[in-house]
């Protein structure tokens, strides 16, 4: 309605008349995902038209693209606004895939961001998963969504199941691609893992800065703490507290206290309790050994983190 140019990009390549469907097969899935994944230039631009919408009046479909946006800031009050929406869609349309898919992912990132909207938070979003390939078993999202279930329930055979499912069903969403490679990169499966977060970054420039978590991750799990912070600042996401997070602790690593003290504060900003709940918080994502090696950064940023119980049980895969 309004004439306006969203996005617009060209492709130089040498034309081989030999490897013209090469040359398609290359830029195809570049092209579709950077105008219509989850984080594509339409889907981005119809969920913005749809924030100021009363989520009452939504359909199915437009709620579904509302809550695409939870995940460009990654806040809770855009988790629990996106969270209603699909809840009164599913409600609507019981059987509507998508809808249910999205429930799942918000619900499982209030449990594993530890926002504590609701109780039972990981129970619901796998509950929610199930329905969405019920509902829809070619559903990439569905499959993504029970990926996500199962690996913070820390049933690893079968979140790499899902996942490599997942990403079979549609190899052009990168929102699903980036996330499962973070998680397989956690596993500790890093070749799958970096090359699923370098293939969603490839897919579409445009993409949101946690792509790059996986290699902040690999990096600082390397004690490449100088690249962990270039890939950090290249996510530049200073919405969320992870981010925050993962500066305090490769600058505390590296003893530049300065700049260490300054991502530590903003880290408490948002979460005040943070050294009484870092533990919970990080056995959620990761192997005990990553989180205590994670935690000596935070320590010598300045935060001060109660010693580990000797009860304790390693949580990981």
């Amino acid at each position: 309605s309004s004439g306006a140019n969203l996005w617009a990009e060209a492709y130089d390549r040498p034309f081989d008349p030999a490897a013209v469907f090469d040359l398609q097969d290359e830029l195809v899935p570049r092209i579709v995902a950077t105008v219509a994944d989850m984080h594509g230039i339409l889907p981005r631009s119809m969920s913005a038209a749809l924030r100021a919408r009363d989520p009452t009046l939504l359909s199915p479909y437009e709620a579904v693209l509302r809550s695409f946006a939870y995940s460009e800031r990654v806040t809770a009050d855009e988790l629990a606004t996106a969270r209603h929406g699909v809840e009164l869609a599913v409600r609507k349309a019981p059987d509507h895939a998508d809808a249910w898919a999205m429930l799942a992912w918000l619900c499982l990132q209030d449990h594993a961001q530890g926002f504590g909207l609701q109780a039972d938070s990981l129970a619901q979003g796998l509950a929610a998963a199930r329905r969405a390939v019920e509902a829809a078993p070619s559903n990439h999202l569905a499959h993504a969504g029970l990926a996500q279930a199962f690996y913070f329930r820390k049933e690893l055979e079968s979140f790499r199941h899902a996942a490599e499912r997942a990403v079979a069903l549609n190899s052009m969403d990168g929102y699903s691609i980036a996330f499962l490679g973070e998680l397989l990169t956690y596993t500790g499966d890093w070749q799958r893992g970096l090359e699923l977060a370098a293939r969603a970054k490839q897919l579409n420039p445009h993409h949101p800065g946690w792509y790059w978590y996986a290699d902040v991750y690999h990096a600082y799990s390397q004690g490449e703490y100088r690249g962990a912070i270039a890939c950090v600042l290249r996510a530049n996401m200073p919405g969320h507290w992870g981010f925050h997070a993962m500066l305090a602790a490769a600058h505390g690593q590296l003893g530049e206290r300065e700049a260490a003290g300054t991502a530590l504060h903003e880290l408490l900003r948002m979460r005040p309790n943070f050294a009484a709940l870092v533990r919970a918080e990080f056995a959620k994502w990761w192997t005990a050994e990553y989180a205590e090696h994670f935690i000596d950064g935070l320590r010598k940023a300045g935060l001060e983190v109660p010693p580990r119980s000797a009860t304790a049980v390693p949580v990981g895969g």
